[in-house]
């Protein structure tokens, strides 16, 4: 088991860090790979999407951008993208489970 991560902070339950299983973990991580915009992580400059860079692109744009960045990550694929107002919706497929991711569109690391 690993730390949960909430908004780039561990998440506590009580004094110790609270735990989340593996497949929270992958979704944990795909959050992190698709909000992170792509090159500015200096260990990793492939890290990270460019889904953030303009307002106006379509749903099957994002899919593939977010798709990209979860290339590193084995058994997560994105099957479909929902745009909002405020959040972008993945629907994810991990380990063959369906599970949402939702990002805020103006977080941004």
């Amino acid at each position: 088991m690993t730390p949960e991560i909430y908004n780039g902070d561990y998440v506590k339950n009580g004094k110790a860090l609270k735990e989340i299983e593996h497949i929270d973990e992958l979704l944990q991580n795909a959050a992190l790979n698709i909000r992170a915009e792509r090159g500015r992580f200096y260990p990793d400059k492939n890290f990270g999407s460019h889904i953030f860079l303009s307002d106006n692109m379509d749903e099957k744009y994002i899919a593939g951008l977010a798709s990209r960045a979860l290339s590193c990550i084995n058994g997560v694929y994105i099957k479909s993208v929902k745009v909002n107002d405020e959040t972008i919706e993945f629907t994810v497929i991990v380990n063959n489970l369906e599970r949402q991711v939702l990002i805020k569109r103006e977080f941004n690391l």
